[in-house]
């Protein structure tokens, strides 16, 4: 991979993992785009580590908030329910990662064949763009409870839906707030659940890779990636809080038809 190679896919990465477009599925149509042979799925997990350092950066004060109200000391932030309440959103955020890691775990041999297929790809973007019509159907229904008075089987839907995002195309916070909308989940706890449940997604398939990425060696495309990534992550954030709040979501589901037809046509 040379340095324009891992300039526009680390770009792309920054600008799509927090939109609910699927990252994973454009590295896969860019990387066929710009030439490469074969997904670089290192390159991948090292630009995504990057967008999870975006997440502890522009997320800090709340997560430190979140962390000290486990010792019982009350912080404001924008996680106000989740800093007052940090034991039950410790507990969804255990049990929606559960599911996630299971699914991860069985796929994980699948990675590189789902990412090499675009039709796979292209098939997996029309789902997304299916999931985010119904999520901003539901948005305009106006329902807004609040995600920690709800039951414990609804964290375990929303990781049962971010385990498919293993899947090129699948957008991971797509499906993860579609899931939360869809039990009547308000948009703000969806978005920032969505968020927060990035973190051990994708610390466990940095674990998982680590040995690829190990032996790919540092190299200064992987830095540059992983600045570029950072940087772009940290601007997205902020616009996908937009979005969220601003019912936009049908948007992207257009948008996604357009990829996937082009994803079909590649492939």
């Amino acid at each position: 991979m040379n340095w324009v190679q891992a300039f526009i896919l680390s770009l792309i990465q920054g600008v799509t993992e927090f939109l609910p477009v699927s990252s994973s599925g454009h590295l896969a149509l860019f990387g066929k785009l710009i030439g490469l042979k074969k997904p670089d799925i290192a390159f991948d997990i090292v630009i995504h580590l990057a967008t999870l350092f975006a997440v502890l950066i522009y997320y800090r004060k709340d997560i430190i908030g979140i962390v000290l109200g486990l010792f019982g000391k009350k912080q404001e932030g924008r996680f106000s329910d989740f800093t007052e309440r940090p034991y039950r959103f410790l507990l969804f955020g255990i049990i929606a990662t559960i599911p996630t890691a299971i699914i991860g775990l069985l796929l994980k041999d699948k990675v590189d064949q789902f990412h090499a297929n675009l039709n796979i790809v292209g098939s997996c973007f029309l789902i997304t763009a299916v999931f985010l019509f119904i999520a901003w159907k539901i948005q305009q229904k106006g329902k807004d409870e609040k995600l920690l008075n709800l039951s414990l089987w609804i964290p375990l839907i929303i990781g049962i839906a971010q385990g498919l995002a293993v899947m090129p195309g699948i957008s991971r916070s797509g499906a993860t707030i579609t899931a939360a909308l869809l039990f009547g989940v308000c948009a703000e706890d969806s978005a920032e659940f969505s968020f927060l449940l990035s973190i051990p997604a994708i610390l466990g398939a940095f674990v998982l890779e680590f040995k690829d990425i190990a032996h790919a060696g540092v190299s200064m495309p992987f830095i540059l990636g992983f600045c570029v990534a950072l940087i772009v992550g940290i601007y997205s954030i902020k616009l996908v809080e937009v979005v969220v709040k601003k019912l936009k979501l049908h948007y992207f589901s257009f948008y996604l038809l357009i990829v996937a037809v082009v994803s079909f046509l590649i492939g």
